[in-house]
């Protein structure tokens, strides 16, 4: 997912601890983190419903060694099979020159959304398909001043189960690919696929993500298309996103998506169009505080969505 973090708008609101404010043990170990608790209202054609929980707790501890560097991430996400889990777990090895090897359990390229509230424009996401989480791997990584190239083997592209190779899985070894290009000041152009190789008797699960962003002034425009196949479903995703800045402290988001999935040739239930309308503001360095609404036309009805986030970040 999106790890090139906007230094402005919401970048600077939400990711100001991850980059700079750092808890420093020693000069080999940091931690930093954060607490994402909200309230939540949805008015639905089945009826209201409002939660109010901790969504979601992390620490990170990252380790640097000269040209070695690591990185441990413990997770807590309610309601998960495993609430405390170990997000991601790898190490870098800096080889110079813009290469690099990493390894071990780490996120996945694809995706403009990050999959951390914390590097987030707003409190919801556009679609909660088809983007792979974290897996199990080794990848190698150029960048330069036009943009960088990469290249995972993973386990799975959308497991995390550790197996390459197990007549238990209908699927065996995965592989994603980047190119990133910035071919001027503001402008971010990505272009990801990903294909988890099937079994004897299966079918590929393959995805096609590309996503640009134009970054002016105090304003981020964003637009993203996915594609993605396993033989039986296609599942075609799009948003358009644009963030701006409010004054010193405040970011205002408005994004449209859309979800459309076909199974052969009639049309899914999870079909939708998604209008989603936010407001970041920070507090001060550690809290931000993030309030949405969101209309979500499905195929067989809608729904509107209310939602007030604190995000607390060292």
């Amino acid at each position: 997912m999106n790890k090139l973090l906007s230094l402005t708008a919401a970048g600077t609101l939400l990711t100001s601890s991850a980059l700079h404010g750092q808890i420093e043990i020693n000069e080999n170990l940091s931690v930093t983190g954060f607490l994402d608790m909200s309230l939540f209202h949805a008015d639905t054609d089945d009826g209201d419903s409002t939660s109010f929980d901790l969504d979601q707790m992390e620490i990170d501890f990252l380790f640097s060694f000269d040209e070695i560097t690591a990185q441990v991430d413990l997770d807590y996400q309610r309601g998960d099979a495993n609430e405390i889990d170990l997000e991601q777990a790898f190490l870098t090895y800096d080889l110079g020159e813009g290469t690099s090897i990493t390894a071990g359990k780490f996120l996945s390229y694809m995706g403009w959304e990050t999959a951390e509230p914390t590097g987030l424009y707003q409190y919801s996401y556009a679609y909660g398909t088809t983007i792979p989480g974290y897996h199990n791997g080794v990848t190698i990584d150029f960048s330069d001043d036009w943009g960088s190239l990469g290249l995972a083997l993973v386990d799975s592209v959308y497991d995390d189960d550790g197996s390459i190779n197990s007549d238990a899985d209908d699927f065996d070894m995965g592989i994603e690919t980047k190119l990133v290009l910035t071919p001027a000041d503001g402008w971010t152009v990505f272009l990801g696929y990903a294909v988890d190789s099937a079994n004897a008797g299966g079918e590929d699960r393959e995805l096609v993500n590309l996503w640009a962003s134009y970054e002016f002034g105090a304003s981020t425009i964003a637009a993203e298309v996915n594609d993605y196949s396993d033989g039986m479903t296609e599942i075609n995703q799009w948003l358009l996103m644009y963030s701006v800045a409010t004054g010193d402290k405040g970011t205002f988001t408005a994004r449209v998506s859309g979800n459309d999935v076909r199974e052969g040739t009639s049309l899914d239930n999870q079909d939708f169009k998604k209008y989603t309308a936010a407001y970041i503001h920070a507090v001060n360095d550690n809290l931000a505080i993030v309030s949405e609404v969101s209309q979500i036309d499905y195929f067989t009805g809608d729904a509107t969505e209310f939602a007030l986030e604190a995000l607390f970040t060292f």
